[in-house]
């Protein structure tokens, strides 16, 4: 993931860097310019997922860059450092699809906070990109009977499941994804797996959770995050219902049974 960082002054730049957890984030590429059109070269040249940039800058303003993003690159995730606390600049930026107005100096917990949200968002429209991609080569794959076009169907979102089980997953999506509703998308669906997609989703998260716990050292929080549950103390419920045990307790248990020393 690549971050660009406009600003006309080196040392507002430098500052920027050692506040922000790039690496945190996975931001391997950090992408300077100190003039609009220097990031538009940028911009041009590279991919750039995400820009923070001032508003006031020689030879074109920062608002001037996000208008011009907008209308050539909308899926860079645009937010403001400034240090103008006036809300017309705010509002203009709003209106430009900014995804947040800092005021400088920003604390390395404000840089933290936008850096999450702008990964999340990019992560978000990676994630319905591919979406759509899958559903356009669904299309193009078509098979010429309904019963074949229910299979694929149903093979195609539970391969997607399977695939991108960190993520986000809402049926809404996934149906869209093939181009169907989301009751064809049930019905196609139970009928090849023999269960509903949320329940399978579910299964299949709890018995990825079950083999990490018994094959990897990866912390219970790990694997929570890995299996698609950022909220550790729901997948904990979750895995509890599903099997009896805390993931703790699960652990713990597969350990003394195979013999295994608890690390």
């Amino acid at each position: 993931m690549n971050i660009l960082l406009v600003d006309d002054e080196m040392l507002a730049i430098e500052a920027i860097c050692a506040k922000a957890p790039f690496e945190k984030y996975g931001i391997t590429n950090v992408l300077t310019a100190n003039s609009m059109q220097q990031a538009q070269s940028i911009i041009q040249d590279n991919r750039v997922d995400i820009v923070f940039c001032d508003i006031e800058m020689p030879s074109g303003s920062g608002l001037e860059l996000m208008e011009w993003m907008n209308e050539n690159y909308p899926g860079i995730v645009k937010i403001i450092l400034s240090c103008h606390n006036e809300f017309e600049f705010a509002q203009q930026a709003v209106s430009m699809s900014c995804l947040q107005y800092i005021l400088k100096p920003a604390t390395p917990e404000v840089m933290d906070q936008a850096l999450a949200k702008a990964v999340e968002r990019v992560l978000r429209q990676d994630s319905e990109k591919k979406l759509k991609q899958m559903g356009e080569l669904y299309v193009r794959n078509l098979t010429d009977t309904d019963e074949g076009n229910n299979r694929d169907i149903a093979e195609i979102v539970q391969k997607y499941i399977t695939e991108h089980v960190q993520e986000e997953l809402v049926v809404e999506k996934l149906a869209q994804m093939v181009y169907v509703s989301q009751n064809h998308l049930a019905r196609c669906f139970k009928r090849k797996y023999g269960k509903t997609v949320l329940e399978y989703i579910s299964d299949y998260r709890m018995d990825l959770a079950k083999k990490l716990l018994q094959d990897t050292n990866m912390t219970v929080t790990m694997v929570s995050a890995k299996v698609g549950y950022p909220n550790y103390a729901f997948f904990t419920k979750k895995f509890k219902k599903y099997s009896g045990y805390t993931p703790s307790q699960y652990r713990s248990l597969f350990t003394k049974k195979s013999g295994k020393s608890e690390s």
